[in-house]
Parts: structure tokens; C-alpha cells; sequence
């Protein structure tokens, strides 16, 4: 049965009543304190003496009890403050609150200002100009512009992490001042790992836009992350070096020279050697490309690869042997079958598979892809019905398959997540297909002995009679389960029922849309968690 609430440690006690107290106490004393009395709005409040665990641990309690004021957010900006999320608190973010940042909290090494669009670029200057320890930068939807990425250039050498998406006054090639100091002539930046940079509302054409991505890639050489729709043709580019056509902005250097220095750099004897990128992670690879990609980044270890129906397409995976995380995305329904040559080589590899828009026409092709993936952490599959697969084939006769559901064993001892959803709600799962999958799916959850987090959506079976076979006693499965997420399937409170007999350590329950499980089941539910003293959320609707 899920874990019971338990008696917090005093810390915890204390630091709950000072945030059960913070506006009424902490922050009005400060303000009667220093403000009413004529003192500097920029004096210190209580919490100078709090070390910056016990800040943080305050600052995520009282963020997640009620909306923050501007008064509560000042008394959390001390010195010893080294990291600060205020993507939840956005209005609160004035100008002069900026500019409190700036003038306190000089140690920030992790600063989020995501949407909080009310701080002019100017003041964000002087902001990125005060915290030169700064590693991670979130300034995704605000006011930034080139000039605040030249003051990022010029005062925050310790970077490694920067997000600029979504910035309303900047267009990709700003990107280009961030990297490169046209004055100096010298690349800057050089240990930035993780830049996230589009998109934006300055609209710039395609290939404008890859030439700009290629600049960017081979003039950071230790990025091992690039977000942006179009990073996988810009290391296509790289591939083929042929950079004769590129147009940079004047003052810039060619996509020669740079591409030159970047040789050297790797491999200074070898200045004719191929470009490689340390590249980790590629978002959006259309399938053809997907050897190019890995032979300009050898140390990829996370892909995302569209796949569009082209005849061979499994033989693009060959060369993917660093990959460790892998998603799959079919614009048309695609037989499992293909897939599973692709997993019988990466299978062993894989820690994380995410499949969308395949189908099992096979009687066991979602059982062998079971069986090639078992040391899987995360799997996500979404799933179509055969009945709308043509691939010139006509529609399978199903009633002639000779269906077997005697499954080989298997067990999957380090799954953590699972996530299974059927995507084709418009076109019904043949009937021997609901048994094969009911029958793998119960032997996945019954063999995997430390999933954690559990996501079942728009199943075309009982899925009371499935946690009936799972969990029934003497059964010891799911023992670690914490997170359980239901979506639209037949489940009633025998369902329920079974998950808070049994023996887990379930925190988090989700009953969305399930068709047995209305307003007067879920006040139900709250009643026997709260009689039980379970420590359970459970949301419904």
C-alpha cells in the first residue's frame, strides 16, 4: 500500500511554519523594518542567516503554497544565494527587482528568468554584468537582445548553460555576437555546453538559418547540446564541407577558416581529418540523414529520427552505436517488424525508447521488441491499429494467423518508466491483437521489479482484470511503483482498490476520463486516503 504520512523532522517543521508565515510575519516585519522606517529597500532581510540548502529548500516550499509577492521574493535575495528559479513568480520580476539581483546575489550560479518579460534588455545588462559566477542562464521569452548577449560574451566566462528561445528582439544571427567578437576578432564563449536558441519572432529563411547553426556548431567546441528544429541540417552541412556558398555577416569569419581552426583544433596533425562535433543530443533527423549525423558526432548518445515510409529504412541505424536514448517517429503507420532489426542491434545499448505510429501485425513482433530492449530505463510506445497499415501489402488475414499466447519469459530489472498508449482511437484493435498485448503488458509489469512510474492511456482492455493479475496476493510486483497515470481506460475502483492494498510506494495517482470512475468514486477514494493517512495525491477528471 502506498507509504503513510510520517511526522516531518523539526528543520522541516520549522522551515513549513515559516513559510505557512511568510507574508504575514516575515515579509511585513521586513517591510515595517526597513522600509517604513526610511532605510535602503536594498537592506538585508532575516534569511542572511539561512545557508543556501536551507534557502532553497524554503523558497521551493513557499512557491508551491500560494502566488509569491515582491515583498516575499526580496527577503530570499541574500549573498550566499546560489541558485534562483522565478519562471513561476514572472509578474513579481520588475526592473528594480532585476536590479536588486544584481546589487545581492553576486555568488548566483543558476538563475531562471523564463518569461519574465517586464525587465528591459538594458537592466538585463547590468544583470549579466554582475554575476560572474554564473554556469546556467535562463533568459528563454524576455526582453533579450544583441546586447545583452555581447555583455554575456565579455563578463560570463564560466558559462556552460544558456537558453535564449522564444526572445521576441532577437533573430538567429545575434547568436553569431554571442560566439564570435567581430572588434576583437576572437571566438568567446568556448565553454558554453548547452545552448538553446530558437525559435524566435525575427523570422530568418532556412538556409540563412542552417548556415548560421554551422557557424555556431564549429565555433563552440566543447557544445554538447544546440536546440533548434534545424541543428540536424546544419551537421549535414558540416558532413559534407562544402561551405564555398555561405554568406556570414562582415567582420565574421569565413565557414572556411573557422571550419579550418576547428580541424586543427581537434587534431592538429591532421589538418586534412573530417570535422567531428561533441555533439550528445540531435532533435528532428529525417531518417536518410541519420548516418551523416552520426559520423560528424561520434559521441552521440540521444536521437529523435522521422521516419516517412522509405524502403530500407532500418539500414540508416548501422552506424548509430553511441546511442543509448532513442526516439521514433513513423508519419505512417509502420509494421513493428521493421523496427525490430534496428533493436536487435541497439536493443542491449538502449537505456531510453520512445516509438510512435507503429503497428504489431506480427503475432509477436511487440513481444520480441520486449525481448531485444531489457535493459531499458524509459520505454514510451504509441501505438496504431493494424487495420489502416498498407504498404501495398492489402489488409492481413487475421482470422488465418496462427496466434500463439504462450510467451518466452522475460524480465526487465532496470525499467523505471513505462508509458503505453493506443493513438488510434478511430479504428478498433483486432481482437487477437488486445490479447497478445494484454498478455505482454502483464508479464512487463509483473517482471519489472523497480518501475517507479506508470502511464496507461486509451487501452482497449479491462484493465481491473489486469491489475488483478499483477497484484494479487502472494504477488510481489511493483513494489517501487510511485507514479501511476490512467487516461481514458475501463479501470473502476477495483483498480484503485488493488493499488492501495498492495504493497508499493505509490505518491502520485491520476484518473483522467476513465469511464468507471466519476465524482462520487473519486470522493471515495479521498475518504479512504484520508482515513488511511496515505501520503497520495490523486488527481481527476
Amino acid at each position: 500500500m502506498p507509504k503513510k504520512k510520517t511526522v516531518d523532522s523539526l528543520e522541516r517543521l520549522c522551515l513549513e511554519y515559516v513559510a505557512d508565515t511568510m507574508e504575514d510575519i516575515w515579509a511585513r516585519a521586513y517591510t515595517d523594518s526597513y522600509l517604513d522606517d526610511g532605510r535602503s529597500p536594498d537592506a538585508l532581510g532575516p534569511f542572511i542567516v539561512l545557508p543556501d540548502l536551507l534557502l532553497q529548500e524554503l523558497f521551493q516550499l513557499v512557491k508551491n503554497k500560494e502566488p509569491l509577492t515582491s515583498a516575499v521574493l526580496r527577503l530570499f535575495l541574500v549573498p550566499q544565494l546560489k541558485k534562483l528559479d522565478l519562471s513561476s513568480c514572472t509578474h513579481q520580476v520588475s526592473e528594480s527587482f532585476a536590479q536588486t539581483i544584481a546589487a545581492r546575489c553576486k555568488k548566483l550560479s543558476t538563475l531562471d528568468l523564463y518569461r519574465c518579460n517586464e525587465v528591459p534588455a538594458e537592466t538585463l545588462i547590468h544583470l549579466v554584468k554582475e554575476l560572474p559566477s554564473i554556469v546556467k542562464l535562463g533568459l528563454s521569452e524576455t526582453q533579450c537582445n544583441t546586447q545583452v548577449l555581447v555583455a554575456i560574451r565579455s563578463c560570463c566566462s564560466q558559462l556552460r548553460d544558456l537558453d535564449i528561445s522564444g526572445c521576441a528582439n532577437l533573430s538567429l544571427d545575434s547568436v553569431l555576437h554571442l560566439v564570435y567578437d567581430p572588434a576583437g576578432g576572437s571566438l568567446c564563449c568556448q565553454s558554453l555546453q548547452v545552448l538553446e536558441a530558437g525559435p524566435s519572432s525575427l523570422a530568418v529563411n532556412m538556409e540563412d538559418c542552417v548556415w548560421i547553426l554551422v557557424f555556431v556548431l564549429l565555433a563552440l567546441p566543447k557544445l554538447e547540446l544546440l536546440f533548434h528544429f534545424f541543428v540536424a541540417e546544419a551537421v549535414c552541412l558540416i558532413h559534407s564541407q562544402q561551405f564555398g556558398s555561405s554568406q556570414i555577416l562582415p567582420g565574421f569569419p569565413s565557414l572556411e577558416k573557422l571550419a579550418w581552426w576547428r580541424r586543427t583544433l581537434d587534431l592538429p596533425r591532421e589538418e586534412s581529418a573530417r570535422l567531428t562535433l561533441r555533439l550528445r543530443e540531435v532533435q528532428h533527423i529525417e531518417e536518410p540523414s541519420l548516418p551523416l549525423v552520426c559520423a560528424v558526432c561520434p559521441h552521440l548518445e540521444e536521437v529523435s529520427v522521422i521516419l516517412r515510409g522509405r524502403p530500407g529504412w532500418s539500414q540508416s541505424f548501422s552506424s548509430c552505436g553511441s546511442i543509448s536514448r532513442l526516439s521514433l517517429y513513423a508519419r505512417e503507420c509502420e509494421d513493428l517488424r521493421a523496427l525490430l532489426p534496428v533493436l536487435e542491434s541497439l536493443g542491449p545499448q538502449l537505456r531510453s525508447l520512445y516509438i510512435s505510429g507503429f503497428c504489431f501485425i506480427d503475432r509477436f513482433s511487440f513481444h520480441v521488441l520486449l525481448r531485444h530492449c531489457v535493459n531499458l530505463q524509459k520505454l514510451s510506445i504509441y501505438f496504431c491499429s493494424p487495420l489502416v497499415y498498407s504498404h501495398g501489402e492489402g489488409q492481413p488475414d487475421f482470422a488465418a494467423l496462427d496466434w500463439d499466447f504462450r510467451l518466452p519469459p522475460l524480465q526487465f530489472p532496470w525499467l523505471h518508466e513505462f508509458s503505453l498508449t493506443y493513438a488510434d482511437t478511430e479504428n478498433p484493435l483486432p481482437f487477437p491483437h488486445v490479447l497478445l498485448l494484454e498478455h505482454s503488458l502483464q508479464w512487463l509489469l509483473t517482471h519489472s521489479p523497480y518501475l517507479d512510474s506508470l502511464n496507461l492511456s486509451h487501452l482497449p482492455f479491462d484493465l481491473d482484470q489486469l491489475f488483478y493479475n499483477v497484484l494479487v496476493p502472494p504477488s510481489t510486483a511493483l513494489l517501487h511503483l510511485s507514479r501511476v497515470t490512467l487516461e481514458e481506460v475501463y479501470a473502476s475502483l477495483t483498480s484503485v482498490h488493488l493499488l492501495l492494498i498492495s504493497q508499493n510506494e505509490l505518491s502520485y495517482l491520476k484518473l483522467l476520463l476513465c469511464s468507471e470512475i466519476h465524482q462520487m468514486e473519486y470522493e471515495r477514494i479521498l475518504d479512504r486516503v484520508d482515513a488511511e493517512g496515505f501520503d497520495l495525491e490523486v488527481e481527476w477528471g
